[in-house]
């Protein structure tokens, strides 16, 4: 995990032929070196990996673990996982953390009430429908950007953000017209779809990230006004639906997400973001049904077939075409 004392600020991209940010956006500013474009990338990349692999983790074990509750005490775990981390920097840094406690609680709704309605779509849905509904979150979230901050998207992204989608397409129809054109979503379809809004508000809230509030405490804080807006959801699933059977299993996959597929990707996510910028992060989000579909082989028995190869061909050409840099 990277070490604290960074300082999250939104890197303005000076290139005409790459994505723009806002002009009042923040620079990272760190206590070592900053993080290079190249790191940024690999981070994004592990990012989709561990959210593939949490998502195939919360689909295996809906049964026995209700949604709220493995939400509540995975984001719990993520918090006292990270605390280690965020404790001397936090106490310099609460006065102004609570003094932008709204806007904390609206990252924290964003991020942590974004993967509880994941766990709800998951049981309706099948981990594979949710890994590839999630491809949809760089079109998402180039529409929240456009929207909202203003981040904009010249030709040769935008035809990288098409051949992206192209290649989803293909893997969601099998390379059959028909399933497309008669494809009906299911109710956990539409609320992974629901996620992924919010996750697409996460990414370009971190623009808006207060001044001078380190890395780790701002991700710390997050978590935990999550967890607090998870706490009646968790308490009235438990009274209403199932309590969480706490046993050996179910401490170790709690952990196991929390810490390995919650604390880390967000942390890393956070970090990436300002430097990569948002939308070319988010494409790399189109690498979750890849590495989906290679868990599903590895873990369910699953077969690959050539839709499935074709699919990833086009997300990584669309990738290359959205973080293509001019030379000049």
């Amino acid at each position: 995990m990277l070490r604290s004392g960074l300082r999250l600020k939104a890197a303005k991209d000076t290139d005409s032929n790459v994505m723009t940010e806002p002009s009042n956006s923040q620079q990272i500013q760190t206590a070592s070196k900053p993080l290079g474009i190249g790191v940024g990338y690999m981070m994004v990349i592990m990012v989709a990996f561990l959210w593939a692999i949490g998502l195939v983790g919360l689909r295996g074990f809906h049964e026995t673990i209700p949604p709220f509750g493995i939400s509540f005490w995975r984001w719990t775990a993520a918090a006292v996982g990270l605390l280690p981390f965020a404790i001397a920097n936090f106490r310099g840094d609460f006065p102004a953390i609570k003094a932008n406690w709204r806007y904390f609680s609206k990252m924290a709704f964003c991020m942590v009430g974004a993967s509880a309605l994941s766990a709800v779509a998951l049981n309706f849905t099948t981990a594979v429908n949710a890994t590839l509904v999630n491809a949809s979150q760089p079109t998402m979230t180039a529409v929240v950007a456009w929207a909202l901050i203003s981040d904009k998207l010249n030709k040769v992204q935008s035809l990288g953000i098409l051949a992206a989608a192209f290649g989803i397409a293909v893997m969601v129809s099998r390379a059959d017209i028909s399933v497309l054109t008669n494809f009906q979503f299911n109710i956990g379809d539409i609320v992974m779809l629901i996620a992924v809004v919010g996750y697409a508000l996460y990414a370009v809230g971190i623009h808006d990230m207060p001044k001078g509030i380190k890395l780790t405490s701002a991700v710390f804080a997050v978590f935990v006004f999550g967890v607090l807006e998870l706490l009646p959801f968790y308490l009235v699933e438990s009274i209403v639906y199932m309590p969480v059977p706490f046993d050996l299993q179910t401490i170790g996959v709690i952990l196991f997400l929390g810490i390995i597929t919650s604390t880390i990707p967000v942390f890393m996510w956070s970090r990436a973001i300002p430097v990569v910028g948002v939308n070319r992060a988010a494409i790399f989000i189109n690498l979750i049904p890849v590495f989906g579909a290679v868990l599903a082989v590895t873990l369910l028995g699953e077969k690959l077939f050539t839709f499935h190869f074709i699919g990833a061909l086009f997300i990584c050409i669309g990738i290359l075409l959205v973080i293509r840099r001019s030379k000049t």
